[in-house]
């Protein structure tokens, strides 16, 4: 056809339109866009915001996502802006008729946001939809490439900016409360190494869908969190929350009834979610034998328990049949007492990695001093830095007491924490001293009681009226029947001055004293006083 002739129909259907009924209008525009399309260059994706049957189109949703995380709307002239009650943050949305241009891996695209009313007058709604155009021979590219990138982006962009939530179990049901805890791998004190050991797992738990699958198991992970108190072990679960974007389920299993409610419960949990039992050791008997044991003689049989939780009903769950009821979990327990929990709790597949929340080190300290008294470095910091070499065991909850109370002023902050350490370094001394002269006190007396032990058993037994009863009130005598003032006193002088020599006082003799002696052999109490009186 002519292009003279297109030109004119044109500017003469421009002219007319207005004039003409909105149905003959629509025909009209169908008309000349089959009469341009063998002309026409490009291709169109359209995305209505309802769907078929008049269901919601989640891929209108998806692309408005999309826009936002990779900040296209801010190219546009008018943007259409909305904000939620219960949300912090403003969405916004490309106004009518606006485009915008995205280019991936080379290839371009426009993307139009167009608003219309349809309907009758009394019956109008919004149509609201999504225009992809791009070039026809980019349509296979578009369709196999860029649409997956355009919906992974989004759904990336929605896990990071959704609101979590903390879930806590009351008998066989979840509570739900809002979960807005700031801590965060950033501001976690712990040891660097194992920082960036947690962070690299936790990227490759998200990214192993495949493998999982590939390989048979479900797609969970178990970590296990153990130290003293006050070593950061719920940051790190708020951290760990944080940086996946999950919502925690924390399960305390004093309020679960049985293992039926227990998989219950478990089962209600959603995918993407941190399953947090805390002081595991604490919760019920899990730490010993897996079957119920017989009731002792005497025992009321019937006497109803706290919970019939057990370790095997909780097993099963965590790497049985019931752990693949869902994908993308986290498990995770706490303890103060690794020692106490059974072995079939710990091994890999249900607890994958240990994570030992320890003392305070110098790098955590550094962290705790930039957190809290915005301080990277100072003059003090070889100070702490030597104590904490030098064995000084301090927790971070214990370092943040002290730092938190003088923030506005980090010479003080410093001044006094070095003072703390340095009294809990004293202390550990005279501890560790107190420890070693009991210790030096006990040996002593083991060894000088098993000699008097063994010279007396040698010795034989007389045999005289006073061996028929035994009178272990009267001074002087002892269940055998022999003088203890006349036999044993030179050995008891012997290991007292022994003592004395060492500095040891008299009350630590008369602890040692007790704890040494065996009081089935011999009476304590006249064994006791003879010390003193020696």
């Amino acid at each position: 056809m002519d292009m003279a002739l297109l030109w004119s129909l044109l500017g003469f259907f421009s002219l007319v339109r207005g004039f003409l009924p909105r149905e003959l209008t629509e025909m009209l525009e169908k008309w000349w866009n089959a009469l341009l399309r063998p002309a026409n260059p490009y291709s169109y994706f359209h995305i209505p915001d309802d769907g078929i049957s008049g269901v919601t189109n989640d891929l209108y949703r998806v692309v408005q996502l999309y826009l936002i995380a990779a900040n296209l709307c801010s190219a546009a002239d008018e943007l259409v802006l909305f904000r939620d009650e219960n949300e912090e943050g403003i969405t916004y949305n490309l106004a009518g008729d606006e485009s915008v241009v995205d280019t991936f891996e080379g290839v371009k695209v426009w993307w139009t946001h167009s608003m219309k009313k349809v309907g009758k007058d009394d019956e109008q709604r919004e149509d609201n939809k999504y225009t992809l155009k791009m070039y026809r021979k980019n349509k296979d590219f578009v369709m196999n490439s860029y649409l997956p990138h355009v919906i992974a982006n989004a759904m990336e962009h929605k896990r990071q900016v959704q609101e979590l939530f903390l879930f806590s179990n009351r008998s066989h049901r979840w509570d739900c409360h809002t979960f807005k805890h700031p801590s965060t791998f950033d501001t976690l004190a712990m040891d660097p190494c194992v920082k960036s050991r947690v962070k690299s797992d936790l990227q490759a738990f998200m990214a192993g869908q495949t493998f999982f699958h590939k390989v048979g198991r479900a797609w969970k992970r178990g970590y296990l969190l153990f130290g003293p108190p006050g070593t950061g072990k719920s940051s790190m679960i708020a951290a760990m929350a944080n940086y996946l974007k999950y919502n925690i389920y924390d399960l305390e299993l004093t309020q679960v009834d049985d293992n039926s409610t227990l998989k219950d419960l478990l089962v209600n949990t959603t995918s993407k979610s941190i399953i947090v039992i805390e002081d595991i050791d604490c919760s019920l008997e899990l730490s010993g034998q897996r079957t119920q044991q017989v009731p002792s003689p005497g025992e009321n049989p019937k006497a109803p328990l706290e919970s019939k939780v057990t370790l095997s009903g909780l097993l099963n769950f965590t790497d049985g049949l019931w752990s693949c009821c869902g994908d993308e979990r986290i498990i995770i327990f706490t303890t103060n007492h690794i020692e106490k929990l059974d072995p079939a709790l710990l091994r890999p597949g249900r607890m994958d990695m240990h994570i030992h929340m320890s003392y305070c080190c110098f790098e955590t300290f550094k962290v705790l001093s930039a957190n809290y008294l915005s301080v990277n470095s100072h003059p003090l910091y070889s100070s702490v830095q030597s104590l904490l070499e030098g064995g000084v065991l301090i927790t971070p909850a214990q370092v943040t007491e002290v730092l938190f109370g003088n923030k506005d002023d980090p010479d003080v902050a410093l001044e006094k924490l070095i003072s703390h350490m340095e009294e809990i370094a004293q202390e550990d001394a005279k501890k560790t001293g107190k420890d070693a002269e009991l210790k030096a006190v006990d040996v002593l007396m083991k060894e000088n009681v098993e000699k008097d032990l063994k010279e007396n058993r040698e010795e034989p037994r007389k045999e005289t009226p006073e061996n028929e009863h035994v009178d272990q009130g009267k001074e002087g005598k002892m269940e055998n029947g022999w003088d203890v003032k006349k036999k044993n006193v030179d050995i008891l002088k012997e290991v007292v001055d022994t003592l004395k020599e060492n500095g040891v006082s008299l009350d630590k003799m008369v602890d040692a004293f007790a704890k040494a002696l065996p009081e089935s052999t011999f009476c304590k109490q006249n064994r006791l006083a003879m010390a003193l009186q020696v």
